[in-house]
């Protein structure tokens, strides 16, 4: 009797054990979950998170180009929402409205509560561009990919206006309307040419000058993180 109790116990306590949850971070893969251990509860809990937002219908039918960033079309992402990683999900991103859509198993468009998503990352093209949430800080506010963030902080604003009778002088036309931002302490710098960003650092603008030349560095505000390399010197100064 006393071997059985022993066998018994010893049953429980490897259950219980491989019933547990790891530590550290969730990680959720949509349909299907990650490694980690998820019971039917868990996985019904965080697809009301994950989902959580209003039913996408489409309204620009009649208007030339795209609302998307870049392209109508999914991408392979990461996203956190309140604190939860969602690893491997395909999402779009409306530029126009600053909205980002989720693919609800192939039966709807879900538009996701911005109020509730921290970051995400879109893969596109191999490359993988990282966005943060941004909330009420010094103006900032929505999504903004991140190019540098050290003392000085980097970011790409993606943003598309809506230009009025512009084909055939009949239909309206989307049209990138992007924008880059220094935000270093409590001042904010929207860039527009390189004489907007060397301004931003007038406090060593002969030390930077001189880095620029040095290292035969050209400034591309088309490729933002041509910009990176002279903010790391001048947060070293």
């Amino acid at each position: 009797m006393r071997n059985l109790l022993l066998l018994f116990s010893v049953i429980i306590i490897t259950f219980l054990t491989k019933a547990e949850k790891p530590a550290g971070k969730v990680c959720f893969d949509l349909p299907h979950t990650c490694p980690a251990v998820h019971n039917v509860q868990d996985t019904s809990i965080l697809n009301q998170l994950y989902y959580n937002g209003r039913i996408w219908t489409g309204k620009y039918f009649s208007v030339y180009g795209t609302e998307f960033l870049m392209e109508d079309k999914w991408y392979r992402a990461d996203i956190v929402i309140n604190g939860i990683h969602f690893n491997d999900v395909a999402l779009k991103y409306d530029i126009y409205n600053d909205e980002i859509l989720a693919n609800y198993y192939n039966k709807r468009i879900i538009i996701l509560n911005n109020e509730n998503i921290e970051s995400f990352i879109l893969n596109i093209k191999g490359k993988d561009l990282y966005f943060k949430n941004i909330k009420n800080i010094n103006s900032l506010n929505g999504h903004y990919q991140v190019i540098y963030e050290g003392k000085s902080k980097l970011y790409k604003k993606w943003k598309k206006k809506r230009a009025q009778f512009v084909v055939e002088a009949r239909y309206d036309e989307f049209q990138n309307d992007h924008s880059l931002i220094v935000l270093r302490g409590e001042e904010l710098y929207e860039l527009k040419r390189r004489k907007s960003f060397l301004k931003t650092m007038n406090d060593k603008k002969a030390e930077i000058r001189s880095f620029i030349r040095r290292e035969n560095i050209r400034l591309d505000f088309d490729n933002p993180e041509s910009l990176v390399p002279v903010l790391e010197y001048y947060d070293s100064l």
